[in-house]
């Protein structure tokens, strides 16, 4: 007998929570039922895999940092800095091509069974040298891959093609094993190895200093004024209703420009949506029009040598494949444009700040896999002082000292292997 665990949307404190459906082959659900075990599995579709998978790899990567003799908080504090510092430098989404929440707890998990007594000051510099060098494809992985008899795929990098493409695999250390990134791209990709690289380098400077400023580590990516181009990307519906199922659907799909443009320019999305004020007024009109609308911006550049791009034929098949969407209503609209920075009002640059410093008004995260680490979904405010609080932590861990104090922490530091 069939016992359906139904999917539903609600609302908590004016959060929307979704509520994953499962189906398991049992009559009753049983208050003791342990989810970790792969005979949960036994005669369950993929779907139900996938909605099961969320908690199992949760508590497979708890247990395995367990096992590895490291201490929760320590993991859980240079996790809440690292997912910090990843949305401060615009690379936390893994709907956007970049890595999520469970992403950033795999790379975290594997650091610490390098180091499984590193305190989070040492821990966090460590991340960036190892991950900065880290020889991708290879995979990351926290334990091998397990091979049950319940005939689901695993990912298999030496004999599937499709897993062989795949850029920066991170595998989920439950059965069966997935890679966690398959939506990261090259340019993504690259983008972020120039992150860790540049977290490195500065990490190295601080550990050399008797005094410590880790804010420097944590500072804002300056996106609105790395660029002289942008693309624009603009979401517009009519009703409330419309505007979340339409918006969220684009969301989704805004890798598929990145993909699409990333051959012909250098390219950098925003992972963050870019809300208007209430007063805004669209181009063209002469008030305001009353629809819902929210903007997502790329930063472009020319590829050294390439004198004149065009990517009209490029947007042109990404603006297709949103269109094209079957539930899609006449009064959705997309719209994407060129701008140059210099045309980007001030608005822009105050509702980028908040999303990217974790203000008052910061909209929750697009990924809802994202702060599972501890099998919870904390509020977005929450996090952003969680994350504040591990800083601090790892501030206090590391404080001022005498010149040999550096010189210890900087030949801990060249201790680190890849």
């Amino acid at each position: 007998m069939v016992c359906r665990l139904l999917a539903s949307c609600a609302q908590f404190a004016g959060i929307e929570i979704d509520l994953l459906y499962a189906r398991l082959h049992t009559a009753v659900v049983p208050e003791d039922l342990d989810i970790s075990s792969v005979s949960t599995l036994r005669n369950v579709d993929e779907q139900t895999v996938r909605s099961l998978n969320g908690c199992r790899v949760t508590d497979s990567i708890l247990k395995i940092v367990q096992q590895a003799g490291t201490d929760q908080e320590a993991f859980r504090t240079t996790l809440r800095a690292i997912k910090l510092w990843a949305k401060r430098r615009g690379v936390y989404s893994n709907v956007a091509g970049f890595l999520g929440g469970v992403n950033w707890a795999i790379l975290v998990a594997r650091l610490f069974q390098f180091y499984p007594t590193s305190k989070p000051s040492m821990a966090l510099c460590r991340f960036f040298k190892i991950f900065s060098q880290w020889r991708w494809p290879t995979p990351v992985m926290l334990k091998p891959i397990e091979r049950e008899s319940l005939g689901f795929a695993v990912w298999d990098g030496s004999s599937s093609a499709r897993d062989a493409r795949h850029l920066m695999p991170l595998i989920t250390p439950a059965y069966p094993a997935m890679n966690s990134s398959y939506s990261v791209s090259h340019s993504t990709l690259s983008i972020m190895m120039e992150e860790f690289g540049i977290a490195a380098q500065l990490c190295s400077e601080l550990l050399m200093n008797p005094v410590v400023d880790w804010a420097r580590l944590f500072e804002q990516y300056p996106f609105f004024t790395a660029y002289k181009n942008y693309l624009q990307v603009e979401v517009i519906a009519d009703t409330s209703e419309d505007f979340r199922a339409w918006s969220g659907y684009t969301h989704s799909k805004m890798r598929l420009l990145v993909r699409e443009i990333q051959d012909h320019v250098v390219v950098r999305p925003w992972p963050d949506e870019i809300i208007p004020p209430e007063d805004y007024i669209p181009e063209g009109c002469a008030e305001k029009d009353g629809r819902h609308r929210l903007f997502y911006f790329i930063g472009v550049k020319k590829k050294a040598g390439v004198k004149q791009v065009s990517l009209q034929e490029p947007v042109k098949v990404f603006k297709q494949e949103v269109l094209s969407w079957q539930h899609r209503k006449a009064s959705m609209e997309l719209r994407v444009r060129p701008c140059k920075a210099s045309e980007l009002p001030l608005w822009v640059h105050k509702a980028y700040s908040r999303t990217s410093s974790g203000g008052e008004e910061q909209q929750q995260d697009d990924d809802q896999e994202a702060a599972t680490v501890n099998g919870k979904a904390p509020l977005e405010e929450e996090e952003e002082a969680a994350a504040a609080a591990a800083v601090e932590n790892i501030a206090a861990q590391s404080s001022p000292g005498s010149p040999e104090s550096a010189r210890k922490r900087k030949r801990e530091e060249e201790e680190v292997q890849t």
